[in-house]
């Protein structure tokens, strides 16, 4: 009974604490490591990238592609597209993302790389916590070297004064989201990648401030 009671005592402070207006989130980020090198390299990166993923996501999908005809001078970075891009639904999808847009809802786009050697994609879901995270991961090939793109999202649903919700965000208060999960991913595919004896950098990154994680912040390491 006494522990009820603290129970219910601790839920009406982070009440009064936290918003309890219902709130889906949608946050991005994104990594790209240049990984200087020539074809020597390339099956043992390929391979190294995709054992690294695996150790860190539940599920994974992996597409290996072939190298251009002919190596661009550079690697350009990933882009969000609309998935129906100069089809016949093009017009017809574009109406609704305005309308959606209009009222407040998120465009529909996907992450896409040109010529990749390799696409890997994850969606996970943290059962009971309302949040979401997926992964999308591609290699270029140009030519000095490689360009390894990382590009994230995460989801998350807040508030409501259910016991479900309100215990959710007590937990969080105290031991943080999924979210400094993303950061920590990160690092293992620099990290695996430094393995190769290979000219590795991070040169372009934006990782929100907030998934640095309450006891290691991995953030500080994948900086530009």
């Amino acid at each position: 009974m006494k522990n009820k009671i603290i129970l219910a005592f601790s839920f009406l402070v982070l009440a009064g604490c936290a918003s309890t207006t219902p709130t889906r989130t949608t946050e991005q980020a994104y990594m790209v490591i240049d990984v200087k090198g020539d074809a020597t390299i390339r099956d043992n990166l390929l391979d190294t990238i995709v054992e690294t993923a695996q150790s860190s996501m539940s599920s994974l999908s992996v597409n290996r592609g072939i190298p251009p005809s002919s190596l661009p001078e550079t690697a350009s970075r990933f882009e969000l597209v609309s998935p129906f891009e100069n089809t016949q639904l093009g017009g017809l999808v574009s109406g609704f993302s305005a309308l959606s847009q209009a009222s407040g809802g998120a465009t529909l786009k996907i992450p896409q790389c040109k010529d990749p050697l390799l696409t890997m994609k994850s969606d996970k879901s943290a059962s009971g916590w309302s949040e979401r995270t997926t992964f999308f991961i591609c290699v270029v090939q140009y030519q000095k070297g490689f360009q390894v793109d990382v590009y994230t999202t995460f989801e998350q649903q807040t508030g409501g004064i259910s016991v479900n919700a309100l215990s959710q965000s007590l937990v969080r208060s105290i031991a943080g989201d999924t979210s400094q999960n993303i950061p920590t991913t990160m690092v293992k595919i620099k990290d695996s990648l430094a393995s190769l004896n290979a000219e590795v950098k991070v040169i372009d990154s934006y990782i929100p401030s907030k998934w640095k994680g309450l006891f290691a912040d991995d953030t500080k390491t994948l900086s530009e």
